[in-house]
């Protein structure tokens, strides 16, 4: 396997840009992450970007789940073109990493990003704000602001963080809305409504 050819060392442009963009949002999340050129899964319909989640915890055998995307899926299966990622893990290996402390299901935090807004900036935001122990949840599907704030109602958030130009917060239980200085600010807020 040593001399074999590396997947990465092969990729397009449009693929190795979307590579890079992907650690670009890793990274400016803080999320730590490892490189497995080796890495794959079992299922022809994936593209681009594969997954692995893993725990310390768990010894030799430490997956606790995985997925990928698979942006083609829908349209082989006689749909639309559809982007879409998705991912499966193990109950018993996320009891296992967990130790029990899983904790309850509180309303949400959506974060929504504007026309124009920073995606990168939002993904900043929802990794703070997961990080402080907020249950949160990202645009994901190309909605317009109405369609988030819609999507949002239906999750029953509690409040909607509007990424654009500046951070905004929207406490939807009261509608009030206000600017945010920054995304310390937005975490304070969103522990204020937990507490």
């Amino acid at each position: 396997m040593a001399g074999a050819p590396q997947l990465l060392d092969n990729l397009s442009p449009d693929d190795a840009e979307h590579f890079a963009e992907v650690r670009a949002l890793l990274d400016g999340a803080g999320v730590s992450y490892d490189v497995d050129p080796t890495l794959v899964r079992g299922l022809d319909y994936y593209t681009r970007t594969v997954f692995e989640f893993e725990s310390s915890k768990l010894g030799a055998q430490s997956g606790v789940g995985g997925g990928g995307r698979y942006d083609g899926l829908v349209e082989q299966l006689g749909g639309p073109a559809t982007p879409g990622v998705g991912w499966a893990a193990g109950i018993e290996r996320i009891l296992l990493a967990s130790e029990g402390n899983l904790g309850g299901f509180p309303q949400p935090v959506f974060v929504a990003i504007a026309d124009g807004g920073d995606r990168r900036a939002a993904f900043a935001l929802v990794t703070a704000l997961r990080e402080a122990g907020i249950r949160t949840e990202l645009e994901q599907a190309g909605r317009s602001l109405k369609g988030q704030f819609k999507h949002a109602d239906r999750l029953g958030a509690k409040a909607v963080a509007i990424v654009g130009d500046e951070i905004e917060w929207k406490d939807m239980g009261t509608g009030e809305q206000r600017p945010v200085t920054n995304i310390q600010e937005a975490v304070r807020i969103a522990v204020g409504l937990d507490a």
